[in-house]
C-alpha cells in the first residue's frame, strides 16, 4: 500500500484552489446555472475559441473535448462510429490521424493501437486508454475496449503528445479518451455479414425528472476470414444518474466477454502468401477467453459556475485464459492472466476570473496481478504482484489577450511495488530487486496564439515516462537495472479555419527518450536513447450541401540515437514495427435527406520488424471501405463493404532481433467482406 506521508502530501495539494478550462465531465445542471445566473450577469465570457481540434463527424456531438491541449487532438463523433461494425473495438481508431493498428489475429489477443512512433508489438506501454475517465489498460499496457460496441460510444478523442497533465501511468505518447452515450433514445440494430457474422446492438436512454438511466448491449458472433477463427463477443452496460440542486451522482456498471474457441496462429511467409485464409499447423489447438467486469461511482459537485469538484472511484477485473503453441514449441502453453484494478480520481476546478484559471487533480491506481504460464510440465511463469501508481498535478491557465492563451502544469507520479511480490520463471524462483518508490516529475506547457481570424499557432512541450511492467518490475540477479524511461517532447503547429466549411491543421513534433525499452513476449529488451519526430497534417472540407471530405497524413521517423551497450550495432537504426507513414481519406455524399454514401481509404507504410533492421520491411497496404445508408420511416438500412478491392495485407512480427527466417511470423488481414444492418429507432 502507498506510504501514509505520500497520500497525505498528495491530498494536501489537491485542496489548493483550482480551475478547469475544459468541460471534461458532464455539464453543469440547469438548476445550478439558474441559481448562479444573477451572480454571473456582470461577467461576460471572453469571446475566444482557441483550439487545435479536428473533428470527424458532427461537431455538435462533441461534448468532452479538452481545448486546453495545444497539440494534435482529434475527435471521432457518433455519426462516424455508428455505421462501423468490427470484431475488435480498437479498430474504430483506424480513421484517426497517426494511429497505427497492429492486427495480431490471435484470438483474444487480436489488436493493439499505437501512436507517435511507438510500436504496438508485444506489451510495450505507449498511451493511456480512458473510458468515461476510468483507466482501461491491462497492467502490461495493452488497451482493452472489447466490452463496448459502437452503438454505446458517443465519441472518441485521441491526444498525441506529452503535454496533458491529467494522465501519468502509460501516457508515454498521449492518451485515448472514450465517452459512452448518456443521451435519451431507444435503438436496436441487427446485422448479418460475411463469414456468417451475426450482430445485434441496442441502446436505451431515458430521463425522468432528476433521474437518468442508460443501458446498452451488444452481441457478435462469426467465423472470421481465416480458418480456425470463430469468435463470440457480448457486452452489457448500465448507468444510473441522480441530479441534485448542486451535484450529480452516477453509478456505472459494465460487463464484457470475448470467447475465441479457435485462433489461427502465425504462419511462415510462404504459407501466408499462398494461402491467406489458412491456419498455422502449430495453432490447431489454440483458443482463448477473456472477461471484463467494472463498477464505478461518479460524483460531481458544483459550488457555482466558477468552482466544481469531480470524484471517481472504481473497481474492475480483467480475466484472460489463453492456450497457444508457438512454432518450435514442444506443446501447448496454458496462460492465465488476472488483474484487479481499484482506483480513485479527483479534480478540483476554479475559474478565478476572466483571465485566470487553475486546476488540480489527484489519482491513484492500484493493480493486483496474477500471471501463470505452463508448458507441458514446466511452469514458465508464476507471478503474483501488486503495483501502485499515484499522481498529482496543478495547472495554471491565463488568457492575457483575446488572441493569446497559455497554460503551464506540473505533474508528479510515484510508483511503488509490494515487496512481497513473487516471481517464478521456468520452475526457478527469481532473486529480485523490485521497482519501488520511483518519483517522476513532469512539467507541461501549452500555448495558443490566434494570429488572424483564421489562423491559430499552437505549441506544447512536456515530459512523460514509460514504466516496466509484469515480471520486468524487477531485476533478475541484479544484472539489469530497473528504470523508467523518461520522454521529453514538443510540438509546433498551425490550425486554420479558412471559413465555416474548411479546416486544416499542420504540425511538426519531436519526442526523445532515455533508457527506452520494448517488451517481446513479456521479456524486456533495452534500446537506449531514442528520437522520434514527424509531421501531422489534417483537413476537413464541406464542399457543398451534398459532398464533404476529410483527410490526414502522418509521417514518422523513429531512430535509436545511442543504443544500449549490449547492442552497439543498432545505432542509427529504425525502431521496430513503426510504419514510416499513415494516411486516411474519407468522402461523404448526401444526395438527399434519405441517402448517405461514404468512402474511406486507409494507407500505411512499410516497417522494419526488428531493431537490427534485417529481414526486410513489411506491413504496407492501401485499403478501401465503403458504406451506404438509406433512411426509412422506422430507422435506416446500411450496407458496409470492407477491403473492396480484396487487397492482400499482413501483420508481421519478429520474436528475435535478427530477422531470422524461422523467427518471422505472418498474420494475413481480412479480404473483401460485407455487412448488412437494419437500425430501428423507437420514439
Amino acid at each position: 500500500m502507498p506510504h501514509q506521508k505520500t497520500i497525505v502530501s498528495l491530498l494536501a495539494m489537491i485542496l489548493l484552489p483550482a480551475v478547469s478550462v475544459s468541460a471534461e465531465e458532464i455539464e453543469v445542471p440547469e438548476k445550478i446555472k439558474d441559481s448562479s445566473r444573477q451572480k454571473s450577469k456582470a461577467k461576460e465570457p471572453v469571446n475566444i475559441e482557441l483550439d487545435s481540434v479536428i473533428v470527424l463527424g458532427k461537431k455538435e456531438q462533441v461534448s468532452a473535448t479538452d481545448k486546453s491541449l495545444a497539440g494534435s487532438v482529434d475527435v471521432i463523433t457518433r455519426d462516424e462510429l455508428e455505421y462501423e461494425h468490427v470484431t475488435d473495438t480498437l479498430e474504430l481508431f483506424s480513421k484517426t490521424p497517426g494511429v497505427v493498428l497492429s492486427r495480431y489475429s490471435q484470438g483474444i489477443v487480436n489488436t493493439e493501437i499505437s501512436i507517435r512512433g511507438f510500436s504496438g508489438d508485444g506489451e510495450t506501454p505507449n498511451a493511456k486508454l480512458l473510458v468515461d475517465g476510468i483507466p482501461s489498460n491491462l497492467f502490461s499496457g495493452l488497451s482493452e475496449l472489447d466490452y463496448l460496441f459502437p452503438t454505446n460510444i458517443q465519441n472518441i478523442q485521441v491526444f498525441k503528445g506529452t503535454s496533458d497533465a491529467t494522465t501519468g501511468l502509460f501516457a508515454t505518447a498521449g492518451n485515448y479518451k472514450v465517452e459512452t452515450r448518456k443521451d435519451t433514445g431507444k435503438q436496436m440494430q441487427f446485422g448479418y455479414g460475411s463469414f456468417q457474422t451475426r450482430e445485434m446492438q441496442g441502446y436505451y436512454g431515458e430521463k425522468q425528472g432528476d433521474f437518468t438511466q442508460n443501458y446498452a448491449m451488444g452481441y457478435r458472433k462469426g467465423n472470421g476470414f481465416r480458418d480456425h477463427t470463430e469468435s463470440e463477443k457480448i457486452a452489457l452496460s448500465g448507468r444510473w444518474q441522480l441530479d441534485f440542486d448542486q451535484s450529480t451522482l452516477a453509478l456505472s456498471a459494465k460487463y464484457g466477454k470475448y470467447n475465441s474457441p479457435e485462433a489461427p496462429g502465425y504462419m511462415p511467409k510462404a504459407q501466408a502468401r499462398s494461402n491467406r485464409t489458412g491456419v498455422a499447423p502449430n495453432a490447431l489447438n489454440d483458443s482463448g477467453e477473456k472477461e471484463f467486469k467494472h463498477l464505478s461511482l461518479h460524483y460531481d459537485y458544483f459550488f457555482n459556475n466558477d468552482v466544481d469538484v469531480s470524484l471517481k472511484g472504481y473497481w474492475q477485473n480483467f480475466d484472460r485464459e489463453r492456450n497457444v503453441r508457438f512454432v518450435g514449441s514442444p506443446g501447448v502453453e496454458n496462460r492465465l492472466d488476472e488483474q484487479t484494478s481499484t482506483g480513485f480520481i479527483a479534480k478540483l476546478n476554479w475559474k478565478i476570473n476572466l483571465q485566470w484559471g487553475f486546476e488540480s487533480g489527484y489519482d491513484i491506481e492500484h493493480q493486483e496481478v496474477s500471471e501463470f504460464r505452463q508448458r507441458l510440465t514446466t511452469i514458465r511463469r508464476d507471478a503474483r504482484y501488486d503495483f501502485t501508481a499515484q499522481g498529482v498535478y496543478a495547472k495554471l491557465e491565463n488568457t492575457p489577450l483575446d488572441w493569446l492563451r497559455w497554460n503551464i502544469a506540473y505533474r508528479v507520479d510515484r510508483l511503488t511495488s509490494d515487496p512481497k511480490n513473487n516471481f517464478v520463471n521456468n520452475n526457478t524462483t527469481l532473486v529480485t530487486t523490485l521497482l519501488n518508490d520511483q518519483t517522476i516529475v513532469q512539467p507541461k506547457f501549452n500555448v495558443f496564439a490566434q494570429m488572424t481570424e483564421q489562423q491559430t499557432i499552437f505549441a506544447n512541450a512536456g515530459r512523460s515516462f514509460q514504466t516496466p511492467t509484469g515480471t520486468d518490475l524487477n531485476t533478475r540477479g541484479g544484472t539489469v537495472p530497473v528504470n523508467v524511461a523518461i520522454n521529453d517532447g514538443w510540438e509546433l503547429g498551425l490550425k486554420s479555419a479558412w471559413n465555416n466549411d474548411l479546416n486544416t491543421r499542420l504540425s511538426y513534433w519531436q519526442q526523445k527518450a532515455e533508457n527506452e525499452f520494448i517488451n517481446i513476449d513479456g521479456t524486456r529488451r533495452l534500446l537506449g536513447a531514442t528520437r522520434r519526430q514527424g509531421v501531422d497534417a489534417s483537413v476537413d472540407y464541406k464542399l457543398n450541401d451534398y459532398l464533404s471530405f476529410w483527410g490526414n497524413l502522418s509521417k514518422v521517423y523513429a531512430k535509436i540515437d545511442e543504443p544500449n551497450a549490449l547492442n552497439p550495432s543498432f545505432q542509427g537504426n529504425t525502431i521496430r514495427s513503426i510504419p514510416d507513414h499513415t494516411a486516411s481519406l474519407g468522402l461523404q455524399f448526401t444526395p438527399n435527406a434519405d441517402w448517405i454514401a461514404r468512402l474511406h481509404i486507409d494507407r500505411q507504410g512499410a516497417y522494419y520488424v526488428n531493431e537490427s533492421n534485417q529481414g526486410g520491411k513489411y506491413g504496407a497496404y492501401t485499403l478501401t471501405n465503403a458504406n451506404v445508408d438509406y433512411k426509412t420511416n422506422w430507422g435506416r438500412v446500411s450496407l458496409l463493404a470492407n477491403n473492396i478491392f480484396d487487397k492482400y495485407y499482413e501483420y508481421v512480427y519478429d520474436f528475435s532481433s535478427t530477422g531470422a527466417t524461422n523467427q518471422l511470423n505472418f498474420a494475413p488481414g481480412a479480404g473483401r467482406n460485407f455487412m448488412l444492418t437494419a437500425t430501428v429507432d423507437f420514439k
